[in-house]
């Protein structure tokens, strides 16, 4: 009992002891720089009218993006200081009256009026040669990679390459897009719903692929892959990639190569710092805002290719086996659904075979 009354102090002053004694540590106060908000410009001039459009945002104090429908956007050309008006559709999109015509050499600069002391300006930039699209096909691949427990996995898929046509530049700056198109043709289907007319199409979401060639007049690219998709009920009928291939400038792949760069960063030490990527765009008259993006111009050339079914060598689960372990398991509402109510569904895209 002598040994409990002796320390039974001893939680107290742990406690009160600190308060009586003198600070050790000066505070510090870290003096970070803070913006108003800051603009983002995602801006493409091709020449096709579904690619001729700027959209504009804003991101406030908070974090929070929201478009920006109260600017005033002109595309300035040199060809007779010409000036197109971009008009306002709502939701911070921008598009011209009528579709422009953009021709190798032309010179087109974005200037976009925020507020009435706050200017956007891109650079000059010049429309490239076109490069065509020639060829298109696909083959079976099986992809390999080791998971986090050592294990060797495979998967089935499919390669999609492309050939190009000659290339007229001394230097080529290519960048590819794509998306796909399925017939949803599943067994069980509602009275409804008639798969060989239903369409269900996708785009490539958070995807990347440029490249480059140096001293490129004269040659082609031959066999360029595009991407690899794995096998899925998506090819239990036909399946469609269209192949977007757009000529772009020196400018616009140096801002994409930074950001694939940034994106496969693994968080190793011999990886280089993040930092902000810059584009072609300044902003004039507010030092406190900041903008982001890019004001990209090319030339654009698409072609489609088509995978049935009953070529591809590898076996994958397709829509009937689906539908059939839903009949087994009494439940044939749940895997075979309407197929117009599958997200993506629509009538039939211009490029499906």
């Amino acid at each position: 009992m002598r040994s409990v009354k002796r320390y039974w102090l001893a939680p107290y002053l742990a406690v009160l002891l600190p308060a009586f004694l003198p600070a050790c540590v000066e505070q510090f106060e870290l003096d970070i720089p803070k913006s108003t908000q800051n603009f983002v410009v995602e801006a493409i001039l091709l020449d096709d009218t579904r690619f001729q459009k700027v959209v504009l945002s804003k991101i406030n104090l908070d974090g929070k993006s929201e478009p920006f429908d109260d600017a005033r956007v002109v595309l300035q050309s040199d060809n007779d200081d010409i000036e197109i008006v971009f008009e306002s559709r709502g939701e911070g999109l921008y598009t011209p009256q009528a579709f422009l015509q953009v021709a190798r050499g032309d010179k087109y600069r974005l200037v976009i009026d925020a507020y009435e002391d706050t200017r956007i300006v891109s650079d000059w930039e010049e429309v490239p040669d076109a490069v065509a699209l020639e060829g298109g096909y696909w083959e079976s691949h099986t992809f390999e990679f080791v998971n986090d427990n050592g294990v060797t996995i495979k998967r089935n898929g499919i390669n999609f390459k492309v050939n190009t046509g000659t290339f007229k530049s001394p230097d080529t700056f290519l960048r590819y897009d794509f998306e796909t198109t399925h017939i949803n043709e599943a067994p069980f289907r509602g009275p409804l719903c008639d798969c060989l007319n239903c369409y269900v199409y996708s785009d490539s979401g958070d995807y990347l692929n440029v490249t480059s060639a140096q001293r490129s007049k004269g040659k082609a690219l031959q066999g360029h892959l595009i991407a690899f998709l794995p096998l899925d009920k998506k090819f239990s009928y036909r399946l469609t990639m269209l192949v977007r291939q757009i000529a772009i400038t020196q400018t616009a792949f140096l801002f994409y190569e930074s950001v694939d760069q940034q994106r496969s960063l693994n968080g190793s030490i011999f990886d280089p710092p993040p930092s902000i990527i810059s584009g072609n765009l300044q902003l004039i008259g507010d030092e406190e805002t900041n903008v982001y993006g890019l004001f990209e111009i090319g030339r654009l050339s698409e072609i489609p290719i088509t995978v049935f079914k009953g070529r591809i060598e590898n076996e994958f689960i397709t829509y009937l086996d689906v539908c059939n372990a839903g009949a087994r398991s009494n439940n044939i509402d749940r895997f075979c659904f309407n197929c117009y109510a599958e997200e993506g569904a629509g009538p039939r895209p211009y490029y499906y075979e």
